[in-house]
């Protein structure tokens, strides 16, 4: 198990700056103590799973296909139990304007209002208190 020192809560995977702070800050608010690490490049992103343990991700999903980096680190991640957000921003959606969760992954739609994301946010904070929740069974 991962000490204080070595564990945050959120990393928020976002090149634009400006949608980086926005989540950044949102995750903060939601997250309180948890720490949120903003990245902005598939190797930072390797890097923190390397060496923290993390609570959550928050992606765009246009974002994560675009480098095989960014896949095999998320998926590494997803099987060693850190949830992932992935904000819809391509054609096909799950939900236009609402969220849909799946064990530890999260689809939000890039629709969705600001309180969609901080209710995901906050579902992923419960979810990473209690981890038995996660399971599919």
């Amino acid at each position: 198990m991962a000490s204080s020192n070595d564990s945050i809560g959120v990393v928020v995977l976002e090149p634009n700056k400006q949608l980086l702070l926005k989540l950044c800050d949102f995750a903060s608010r939601v997250w309180g103590v948890h720490e949120v690490l903003p990245r902005q490049t598939a190797k930072e992103l390797k890097n923190a799973a390397d060496n923290l343990a993390v609570g959550l991700v928050v992606v765009r999903a246009s974002f994560q296909r675009s480098s095989a980096l960014v896949q095999s680190t998320l998926l590494d991640m997803y099987a060693a139990g850190v949830q992932i957000i992935l904000i819809q921003d391509t054609a096909y959606k799950l939900f236009e304007k609402g969220t849909a969760s799946i064990a530890g992954l999260h689809f939000l739609s890039d629709q969705a209002g600001d309180e969609h994301l901080s209710n995901l946010l906050t579902l992923a904070l419960v979810r990473h208190c209690a981890p038995n929740v996660n399971r599919l069974v």
